[in-house]
């Protein structure tokens, strides 16, 4: 406590600071009738611009900056002719109340007090399904396989929790590294603020507790800013795809690493990766995908180093400077990729092949197009209704939608091109809720198409490839006549499952549980249902027997060299195939290459829906060097 003059006795001043964007709002009442000036640093502020009441002056100032200040009060008293000043240091701190009391016995001192997050009014995740979450992360074999499915959780939009149930998740690690990372992650998600110190005591070490205590002082939702990943991790990563030969697989993972949404780099990171290729054209476009994921978008300018020629610098340049948060920022794939892809497809026979190619092509969503390229893939295919098709299916990817209309040309009758025209003018209606339904017409030739297939699986294959289409969307009671042209019970869970998806008006999608005769399969579908799309892959559906065979039969007829591997490539790409270990593996077997398998091996993990027989892959491999970085991949991997 520091002694003042006793000729403030009656003077009692109150700081209120408010944190916002970089600024805060400083509220200073002062209670006494001397005439009165403030000033910080230096500034003085007019007292006309206050509110008096009484003995109180209230002034309102809401341009200082986060950080250090100093506060001078000048009292003078008209009668005596005296001049009396108070000084005094403080700091703004982010999401904080800092209240300054001058005592009437001339004592001062600062109280700062934690202003209450926006999550206060949020509710935590349930017990059960907490529960749920604990015994996944404590079944996983791995320490890194803990450590990115907490994270995954913690990064799950409309996840949130308690400060208790946070100790409980990070204590199931042992590495303070991860404990450190995995707290400040959490920070965002809490209830609770108030109880997160109980997270404090997760760490061992006094600094590690300091710099957690530094995390969140300067915290503020505002920002909500991503976490750059963690050296360990970073490493794992740079060292992986290091190693990878030839180039074109290097060039893959980097593309994976960046269109990851989960990932988020520094600047200095995202340089070493992509120095990992030489290439202009390859690093031009790692450049351009890597700006997403950059934590400090400040310092992104000595990326434009890495480029040798001064168009290459101007591209990028005019890249960031265009750049749009609302992810309208793909990037047509490269020539020489879009070259191989289509002399590979063009090669393919029969036609069913080259068509199944052509969809995989346009459902991967790595993959854009300029309407040039979509062109030329597309004419491929001769046939009216397949030339419809995939050019509904490459919209999605179409980088230059303004020249849109040039695909038109491709159809012959004035019919498909109105129905292309109507498909276009009903895409992306404001966002994920412009599903539309298909129409009766259309529907009707569907069903009818399927209901005369025999036998069974044949059906049900084309039921499975009708539910997995993301151009298809229904109503439920659509989508609950197709699901009624098979009755095997297992047969219609899956396909509520899978309908689940396109179903254009969920609040009626209880209708669908009346389809299933037992209470354990409508339980069930009620658990899918509830957990679909909550930050896990829990709902992946391993494609059918009757589909796999015939995606693996059309696979090993193939005899031109690298059809097979470009063949399983397209397929594990597509994000709507999932796959047992067992489907993947049979796959895998149909090329014999060490190098090929362990690329296809490493692809394939993402669409697993049993995980926990993926180590059944790893007798593929006849080198210890190839089980252990498909090893370091899996335990890398973040969904």
């Amino acid at each position: 406590m520091k002694k003042v003059s006793l000729f403030f006795a009656g003077l009692l001043m109150t700081l209120s600071i408010l944190a916002q964007h970089g600024k805060s709002a400083v509220k200073i009442t002062v209670y006494g009738n001397k005439n009165l000036q403030i000033s910080f640093d230096e500034k003085v502020y007019p007292i006309f611009q206050s509110i008096v009441s009484g003995n109180k002056t209230t002034l309102d100032i809401r341009d200082l900056e986060i950080g250090d200040h100093a506060l001078l009060v000048t009292r003078s008293d008209p009668n005596s002719r005296r001049t009396e000043k108070i000084s005094t240091l403080f700091s703004l701190r982010r999401r904080y109340d800092l209240y300054i009391k001058v005592n009437t016995d001339g004592e001062s001192g600062t109280i700062r007090k934690k202003k209450p997050g926006i999550n206060a009014n949020r509710t935590a995740i349930d017990s059960a399904d907490f529960t749920n979450l604990l015994n996944n992360v404590k079944y996983q074999r791995t320490t890194i396989g803990k450590r990115n499915l907490i994270a995954n959780a913690f990064n799950a939009p409309n996840y949130y929790f308690l400060s208790s149930q946070v100790v409980q998740l990070i204590q199931q690690l042992i590495l303070e590294t991860y404990r450190i990372e995995l707290a400040k992650l959490s920070y965002h998600t809490i209830t609770d603020r108030n109880n997160f110190s109980q997270v404090y005591y997760l760490l061992n070490s006094q600094a590690n507790r300091d710099e957690l205590d530094d995390y969140v002082n300067n915290y503020y939702e505002e920002d909500d800013l991503p976490i750059a990943m963690s050296d360990a991790s970073f490493t794992t990563l740079f060292e992986n795809i290091k190693q990878q030969w030839p180039v074109n697989t290097q060039m893959n993972s980097l593309v994976n690493a960046f269109n990851n949404t989960n990932n988020y780099f520094t600047t200095y990171q995202a340089s070493r990766l992509i120095q990992l290729v030489s290439a202009e054209s390859n690093r031009l476009q790692l450049a351009k995908l890597s700006y997403r994921s950059i934590t400090d978008k400040d310092n992104f300018h000595s990326i434009v180093d890495l480029l040798y020629s001064q168009s290459g610098r101007d591209e990028l340049e005019n890249y960031v400077n265009n750049y749009s948060e609302d992810g309208t920022n793909a990037l047509a794939m490269t020539d020489a990729n879009f070259n191989s892809l289509y002399q590979t497809i063009e090669q393919q026979w029969p036609v069913s092949t080259q068509m199944n190619s052509l969809v995989n092509a346009f459902n991967n969503t790595n993959n854009y197009f300029t309407t040039y390229q979509a062109s030329r893939l597309i004419q491929l295919v001769s046939a009216e209704n397949n030339r419809l098709q995939l050019a509904k299916l490459s919209y999605r990817s179409i980088v230059d939608p303004v020249n849109f209309s040039q695909i038109y040309s491709l159809l012959s009758t004035q019919a498909s091109k109105n129905e292309l025209e109507a498909y276009v003018r009903n895409y992306g209606g404001g966002g994920a809720g412009y599903k539309v339904a298909m129409a009766d017409a259309d529907f009707n030739a569907l069903y009818q198409n399927i209901q005369q297939q025999w036998p069974v699986s044949t059906q049900m294959s084309s039921l499975t490839n009708t539910f997995n289409s993301t151009n298809y969307y229904f109503t439920t009671y659509q989508a609950s006549r197709l699901i009624q042209l098979v009755s095997a019970e297992n047969n219609r869970l899956q396909l509520a499952k899978l309908s689940y998806r396109s179903i254009v008006d969920p609040v009626n999608f209880s209708q669908i549980y009346s389809l299933l005769s037992t209470q354990a399969s409508k339980n069930e579908l009620e658990v899918y249902v509830r957990n679909y799309g909550g930050g896990g892959a829990g709902y992946k559906v391993a494609m059918s027997d009757a589909e796999f065979n015939t995606i693996y039969q059309n696979t090993q007829i193939q005899f031109l060299p690298g059809a097979k591997m470009a063949s399983i490539t397209n397929t594990f790409n597509n994000t709507s195939y999932y796959f047992t270990v067992a489907q993947a593996k049979k796959l895998i077997e149909l090329v014999s290459l060490e190098s090929n398998r362990l690329q296809l091996a490493k692809l394939s993990y993402r669409m697993i829906t049993d995980r926990g027989n993926f180590s059944q892959l790893y007798d593929l491999f006849s080198t210890q060097a190839s089980k252990d970085e498909l090893a370091a991949y899996v335990n890398a991997y973040v969904d």
